[in-house]
């Protein structure tokens, strides 16, 4: 067969052939002609640019309030007391503060809130022994205090040199005129013994002079609470605790500071933070806003990053915080 014939066509074939080579040149062509004569609609982001912008400009006015907020919060007790230091004026008389009358209180000038503070403090088995002992109360404020402070008809802790002249703690049926003990500790015998109140129970905690069912539960739950103590001064937070019972019971406790426990800051939910009396709602979202905005903890002294922790809040909640790895 001749080579010529394999490029011979019939008139059909040269027709259908022209027609594909037609199709090609269309499909190839189809999208540049598209273009060309599509006309793409302008979009008008101005709206969308405008409302961008108000959303900034209210976040930066809802951070601004917020900063403000937090400064109002960390000054406002400072700012209560200069108020109060301005229009409070004392007038005292010698007095004897304990079982001392509401009005009799607010006659010397002492704010009605204080007093009702007093008075609740004296309710729940509280006593004043020592001048100080009147500063513990809460809300009471410095200025008050120095100005009432001549006029206490107790000794102060200086005169006594600290010491404790032991007083009975079982009440009989002469003391009718007095006020029930909250703790009644049955005539007994004490021995003096040693107790470990971070791992003591209830039934330990009775073996202290003027410790009875009532104070032992009542150490015994908030020990739960705090995870221990690190210091024997926490025991004046336990509610109805005084100076008096404190220094009598003083020289015979010990505290196993091995024995706290601790919070993991890389783990604990709000739940466990809040759980703690030393940590409030404020600080527990703050630590965990934290934690999640910059990664697990890698030391403890990181939460002073935070605008809510201050060297006083570090100190005081330090020593019941751990950082293991995530």
């Amino acid at each position: 067969m001749p080579w010529k014939d394999f490029f011979y066509f019939s008139r059909s074939e040269r027709n259908g052939i022209v027609v594909m080579l037609l199709l090609i040149i269309l499909v190839l062509f189809a999208p540049l002609v598209y273009q060309w004569g599509r006309s793409d609609p302008v979009v008008d982001f101005s709206a969308f640019e405008k409302a961008v912008r108000d959303f900034e400009q209210r976040l930066e006015v809802m951070q601004q309030e917020a900063d403000a907020q937090r400064t109002a919060h960390f000054s406002s007790r400072e700012n209560q007391r200069e108020r109060s230091s301005q229009t409070v004026e004392i007038v005292p008389v010698p007095f004897n503060p304990n079982n001392l009358a509401q009005e009799a209180w607010e006659a010397m000038g002492v704010p009605a809130h204080i007093a009702r503070t007093i008075k609740n403090y004296e309710a729940a088995g509280g006593s004043f022994r020592f001048k100080e002992d009147l500063m513990r109360i809460y809300l009471m404020e410095e200025e008050i205090y120095h100005a009432l402070e001549p006029y206490i008809e107790l000794p102060s802790r200086a005169e006594q040199g600290l010491a404790f002249e032991e007083r009975p703690v079982s009440r009989t049926l002469r003391d009718a005129g007095e006020k029930k003990d909250p703790d009644p500790v049955l005539e007994r015998t004490f021995e003096p013994t040693m107790v470990d109140i971070n791992l003591a129970d209830t039934l330990e905690l009775i073996k202290l002079r003027g410790i009875g069912p009532v104070f032992s539960r009542r150490i015994f739950h908030y020990r739960e609470r705090l995870g221990g103590f690190n210091y024997a001064g926490q025991l004046l937070e336990v509610f109805g605790m005084d100076s008096a019972r404190f220094e009598q019971i003083l020289p015979y406790i010990t505290f196993d500071s091995l024995a706290i426990r601790k919070i993991d800051l890389n783990r604990a939910g709000f739940t466990d933070l809040i759980r703690h009396p030393y940590i409030d709602r404020n600080l527990a979202n703050g630590l965990i806003a934290f934690r999640n905005q910059h990664g697990p903890f890698k030391e403890i002294d990181e939460i002073k990053n935070s605008f809510l922790v201050n060297d006083t809040i570090f100190n005081k909640i330090a020593p019941y915080l751990a950082v293991e790895s995530p």
